[in-house]
């Protein structure tokens, strides 16, 4: 057996709790915009997600096949190519809804590209970091000969100089996404940022300048918002002050909640929902149209479902062979819990609506495909946290 096929994990080696943990949250999300969509101009969108799903999974087991270490050298193309596009987007397509976020295919299908840069991000930011990460005992018996050569011939970069490489390889991207405009998006890669920085060897006082540059920075960005996103963010505190527009989705979104009750109105019975009241039911409210129809006890097994999952994400990042691993799965978790959180919270009238899917759950061909390449990174990490 060469050396390649006995590093080489086997299939049998899958985290299948992750898996099934996946499957369980996905049909579950394929219901409901089945059930959210059926006999509307949008009826379409179940086939769709249903081969979105598929492609989905498909990359899970690709971006599982090939060695994370390897996916990662190659990160600052993939980086490059996500910035490119995102510039030409901007410069290039017309806006659709006010706003400029899909990039043409020969295909006849959009993608959104700043969901692949997160993809991007979490493996450049993940590379950068680990150089100054600490590198505990076991790490170090795992960790490739090379590897070890390298260390003990050169010392470590600076902290300083890393978090200049790291802020500029974030700010980048995050300024294109934020002039698309696409707030939601924009600060959703934050945790992909914080996370590692927090979790390296980055000195406290470089990030603690960083953070109140970041604060002194926000009036600006108050200013350069749009109308209709500075009304997202104040609305939500009084919806009923403005019942028509801009309070109209939380108000009906609070109603279809309500309406359901502990075990909810049935699978495309929820009145709201089935009724139209409900706005974006498959996509952004997707989880009021849940509640509706599966009640609070449907909302609280999916939820349990996003913890568990999370969870097996953190126990992969402690089992990594190496910090970069490490950073991946936790950029990974951070990034989903604050879809899921920002996403929660946005439905029950807790925070502002910024337009962020739900994880696995809402409509969209972009995000699920990233999304599942993603837990591929973290299957990844997991598959080879024996690997020499």
């Amino acid at each position: 057996m060469t050396q390649g096929a006995a590093n080489t994990p086997g299939l049998r080696n899958f985290d299948w709790v992750m898996i099934a943990l996946i499957l369980a949250i996905s049909l579950q999300g394929l219901l409901q915009v089945y059930s959210s969509t059926r006999d509307t101009e949008f009826q379409s969108a179940y086939s769709l997600h249903a081969v979105w799903l598929g492609l989905g999974l498909v990359a899970f087991w690709l971006l599982s096949a090939v060695d994370y270490h390897s996916l990662a050298d190659a990160s600052p193309v993939l980086w490059l190519v996500c910035v490119a596009a995102l510039a030409a987007i901007l410069l290039w397509t017309d806006p659709v809804n006010g706003s400029r976020r899909w990039l043409p295919t020969p295909f006849g299908v959009s993608i959104q590209v700043s969901e692949v840069t997160k993809l991007a991000l979490v493996l450049v930011i993940a590379k950068y970091c680990s150089r100054i990460a600490p590198r505990p005992a076991e790490h170090r018996v795992a960790g490739d000969s090379a590897g070890r050569r390298r260390s003990a011939r050169a010392a470590p970069p600076s902290s300083l100089r890393i978090l200049v490489m790291v802020a500029t390889v974030f700010v980048v991207p995050f300024v294109l996404v934020l002039n698309q405009p696409d707030l939601g998006t924009a600060l959703s890669m934050c945790p992909i940022l914080a996370l590692p920085l927090l979790l390296s060897a980055a000195r406290m006082k470089h990030i603690a300048v960083a953070a109140i540059v970041a604060l002194l920075l926000l009036p600006v960005g108050w200013s350069v918002l749009k109308p209709y996103q500075k009304s997202r963010i104040t609305s939500f505190l009084e919806p009923d002050k403005d019942p028509r527009s801009a309070g109209y989705q939380i108000i009906q979104s609070r109603i279809a909640i309500g309406s359901g009750g502990l075990w909810g109105q049935g699978v495309a019975q929820g009145s709201q929902t089935q009724l139209r009241f409900l706005p974006t039911p498959h996509t952004d409210f997707i989880l009021a149209s849940l509640a509706e129809e599966r009640g609070f006890i449907g909302v609280a097994i999916l939820l349990a479902l996003f913890y568990a999952l999370l969870a097996r994400i953190v126990q992969t990042a402690k089992l990594a062979q190496d910090p970069q691993g490490t950073l991946i799965a936790m950029s990974v978790a951070g990034l989903l819990l604050f879809h899921v959180v920002v996403n929660v919270g946005m439905v029950v009238n807790k925070l502002p609506v910024t337009g962020l899917p739900l994880p696995l759950m809402s409509y969209g061909g972009s995000s699920l495909l990233t999304v599942l390449a993603m837990l591929g990174l973290v299957n990844n990490v997991r598959l080879r946290r024996f690997v020499n």
